[in-house]
């Protein structure tokens, strides 16, 4: 099962070294109140009650990597001031091993200033200017030292990230045959080309390619830059582009709340890098990223999420099959939150890529899709008394471990209405053997009764259970 498999992922970690180059900050983040406006100016005042300090840029992927039980060697850019020395302290209290080098005026940093646990303004403190050859001989020198399993390249566009060091890193990477993996600033496109995965955010996406659809910049990215894609799209998720495939994979975000999306790039940037270096494939590295990235959008601040966190979730995934009384109470909640539930049932006994296909396509049409699963009693009812194959916990389990499904409901009874009036989904899909005319009366009477949308999905020829199934009696008669 890909439950058990990215568990195995994730028991790699501890063994991965990831070099992190890019541009270090410290995040602050100034917390208060404000219960009036200045006489001076219309501009609130804060009472500052609190102050935070994290690692930033680059160094919170390097901090991501940690929690996450990997080790990290951070490379770049400090100033020769205070702040640098608050900077390696909190590098050295994590554990992060670190080669900085004091060449700025003064260290990078981002000042949050927060009121009723909303960020009301930023404050930068930064300059930007490319740092000297000198430093990328010394990179190249002390690349021998940490011998990586993987790169990460946190492109903030600050200074630290040049052509000449992205030159020297592609050399290293083509050399050694270990991955680079760049979380990039669209004006530095042309440093990319040859990275192994480069992670745009939909913005960034869009500005690089100079196209705005999500998946003819992704193809466009691919091509030019001769690298796997994957777009970070917040809310939406992330779509991934490989080279030599020309179908987009699209994985539906795992956040049950976005509160705050302070350095989630940072975070996948961090989960692409152990798993890819764990030997994890494309699909399953952006698996496990997207399920780090759900976690910490619902965390306020740069945040990190350990390997416990993320362990608990792969863990849970069986938690995907709900009674109905649970499953009404976890919709109340999303329905609250203005989410869209989708529902479709079926019996999916052999699940076959038609049915992953069709329930792919089911979950884009809301937030949340939630399967009925016709128990072992009604699938006998339905299709004879050699059916079904596999057992229904069986089937539960399965369907449990597609990343689209959110919630699986076994029911025995002839329909689904009773479920239907008690849920009352918002979008109600069948496959296109069905039509209007087809759908269970009563099933039919209270999708209109509350108005819900009804979709139809094309069925898609060439995959069906019992067709499998005939295959298999013939292949055992010829045995």
């Amino acid at each position: 099962m890909r439950k058990s498999h990215l568990l195995a992922i994730l028991k790699k970690f501890p063994h991965q070294k990831v070099a992190v180059f890019g541009d270090v900050m410290l995040d602050e983040y100034i917390y208060g109140n404000v219960s009036r406006i200045s006489p001076e100016a219309p501009v609130p005042i804060l009472r500052v009650e609190k102050k935070e300090y994290f690692l930033g840029g680059a160094a919170n992927v390097a901090n991501n990597i940690s929690t996450l039980g990997g080790k990290a060697h951070l490379l770049g850019l400090l100033g020769n001031d205070h702040k640098s020395g608050m900077m390696k302290r909190m590098l050295d209290e994590k554990g992060i091993s670190h080669t900085l080098y004091d060449r700025l005026k003064e260290t990078i940093q981002k000042t949050r200033i927060i009121a009723s646990n909303q960020q009301i303004v930023r404050v930068d403190s930064e300059e930007a200017n490319p740092i000297c050859t000198d430093i990328e001989k010394n990179v190249r020198a002390e690349m021998a030292h940490i011998n990586p399993s993987i790169i990460v390249v946190s492109d903030y566009a600050k200074g630290f990230v040049t052509a000449g060091l992205l030159s020297l890193l592609k050399d290293y990477t083509a050399q050694s045959g270990i991955k680079l993996i760049i979380d990039p600033k669209p004006n530095h496109k042309h440093f990319y080309p040859g990275a192994f995965l480069i992670t745009p955010n939909t913005s960034e996406a869009f500005e690089m390619s100079g196209v705005y659809s999500i998946e003819e910049a992704g193809k466009k990215l691919k091509n030019e830059l001769s690298s796997h894609i994957l777009i970070t799209k917040g809310k939406d998720g992330m779509s991934l582009f490989e080279k030599g495939n020309d179908k987009v994979l699209h994985f539906p975000t795992r956040a049950r709340e976005v509160y705050d999306i302070t350095g989630a790039g940072d975070t996948v940037a961090a989960a692409l890098s152990l798993a890819l270096s764990a030997g994890a494939s494309l699909k399953d590295a952006t698996i496990l990223a997207n399920h780090v990235a759900g976690l910490v959008v619902e965390k306020i601040g740069t945040a990190c999420v350990s390997k416990s966190e993320l362990e608990d979730i792969l863990e849970s995934e069986n938690k995907k099959i709900r009674n109905l009384a649970q499953i009404k109470g976890i919709v109340q909640d999303y329905k609250q939150k203005g989410k869209k539930i989708v529902w479709t049932n079926g019996c999916f006994d052999l699940l076959h890529g038609g049915h992953v296909k069709y329930l792919e396509k089911a979950r884009q049409f809301g937030d949340v899709l939630i399967v009925g699963l016709n128990s072992d009693e009604s699938v006998r009812r339905l299709k004879g008394p050699e059916r079904p194959i596999l057992k229904q916990e069986e089937r539960a389990e399965i369907l449990s471990a597609l990343e689209f499904v959110d919630y699986i409901l076994i029911f025995s009874e002839e329909n689904v209405s009773q479920h239907l009036k008690q849920i009352k989904p918002e979008i109600y899909v069948k496959g296109g053997d069905y039509d209007i005319k087809r759908i269970d009366q009563e099933e039919k009477k209270v999708l209109l009764e509350y108005q819900a949308t009804i979709q139809f999905i094309p069925f898609i020829k060439g995959y069906a259970s019992s067709d499998i199934i005939k295959k298999i009696k013939m292949k055992s008669k010829k045995k």
